[in-house]
């Protein structure tokens, strides 16, 4: 992005101000939020995208219904996680981590229960595995684990995937936080 003499000049002195008195004037402020506002712009295309691409490699039969729901769900900021049938995370949204406090890169390779702990409901897990045994969509509400220990109530709602041929593949779960 180019700025005009004048802009950068002022931006220039809005860091002196700011390095005076510990206070920032109102266009910087203004051009950060711009910046991370393009910056999430960018990279929920590039999540979407990267979701597009799982679906083309891994043959998913969707339906436009499904596609939409999962790319909105995306948008909105929610957390898409992906597994395979044994339920070992393959691919994790990027705001699986400021819900979590886990990386994708942590995540990848393990199961869900790694977030589960002492208040997590042993019936709704009964219910999930009951649902996945059927391979059936369901939705339930866990208290979780953030990596530092934190509990948070998930609201989850699971879908079997099958490919073209109609054999199940994987499992996609869209997940909010939902204030206790």
């Amino acid at each position: 992005m180019v700025f005009s003499q004048a802009y950068t000049e002022m931006i220039n002195r809005a860091n002196s101000r700011c390095n005076l008195d510990g206070q920032r004037s109102y266009p910087l402020p203004c051009l950060e939020i711009f910046l991370l506002d393009q910056a999430e712009k960018k990279a929920k295309v590039k999540e979407a995208t990267v979701f597009g691409q799982l679906i083309d490699i891994f043959d998913w039969k969707l339906t436009r219904k499904q596609r939409k729901t999962y790319l909105k769900a995306l948008s909105l900021g929610m957390t898409l996680v992906l597994t395979d049938l044994s339920k070992t995370i393959l691919w994790a949204s990027h705001s699986f981590l400021s819900m979590t406090g886990y990386t994708t890169a942590e995540a990848v390779g393990r199961t869900p229960k790694f977030l589960q702990g002492a208040d997590t409901s042993h019936s709704e897990l009964s219910r999930i595995r009951k649902h996945l045994r059927q391979a059936t969509s369901i939705e339930a509400s866990l208290v979780n684990y953030r990596k530092g220990g934190e509990p948070y109530q998930c609201q989850v709602s699971i879908d079997p995937l099958r490919n073209s041929q109609g054999e199940l593949t994987h499992f996609i779960a869209i997940e909010s936080e939902v204030m206790m």
